[in-house]
């Protein structure tokens, strides 16, 4: 049972405290990386990447823009790296309402409709059916916009459907 509350605990968790559990306090979150078990390289590649990816996500506008707007979602790139994800649909889950919508199990969309962004540019596929294009590990950040939202640059185009949720990925490597 430890083993399982260690891997549920996060920055911040509840634990029932009518259950037998141990203290809170004293579990470490699963989200940390411990930079003494990696190697010189092992940490020098770690933190060039973590840079790289700030600096891409800077250049795009993702940093102002989550420091800015109120009213939408935003998973940067580090807590993307703690989900583990599988595939895009797994990081969509994470997003609420967006999760919701998603099949468990499949990457079918349930109702609703998308605009839905990689690399600023438009797709014209469900947020989830990015799964076969987009490995989840190349995602260094997502935003998602709720449906009749004031849209920021890059993505208040021509085309794009204000009473849809806008979806934003960016990822590391360009996306055909």
């Amino acid at each position: 049972m430890l083993l399982v509350l260690v891997a549920c605990v996060r920055h911040s968790s509840r634990i029932d405290t009518d259950a037998s559990a141990p203290d809170p306090v004293s579990l470490k979150p699963h989200d940390t990386i411990d930079l003494a078990l990696l190697t010189p390289d092992q940490r020098a590649a770690l933190v060039t990447r973590r840079s790289r990816d700030s600096i891409a996500l800077d250049e795009t506008g993702f940093n102002r823009r989550e420091a800015m707007i109120q009213d939408a979602y935003f998973i940067p790139n580090d807590m993307i790296e703690e989900m583990n994800a599988r595939n895009v649909s797994d990081i969509l889950g994470h997003v609420p309402g967006l999760g919701a919508s998603l099949t468990q199990g499949t990457t079918r969309q349930i109702g609703g409709c998308y605009n839905t962004f990689v690399n600023g540019l438009p797709r014209a596929k469900a947020p989830s059916d990015l799964d076969a294009d987009i490995p989840a590990r190349d995602v260094i950040g997502l935003e998602v916009y709720p449906p009749g939202q004031l849209l920021p640059s890059p993505f208040s185009r021509s085309g794009t459907r204000p009473n849809c949720t806008t979806v934003a990925l960016w990822t590391r490597s360009k996306v055909e």
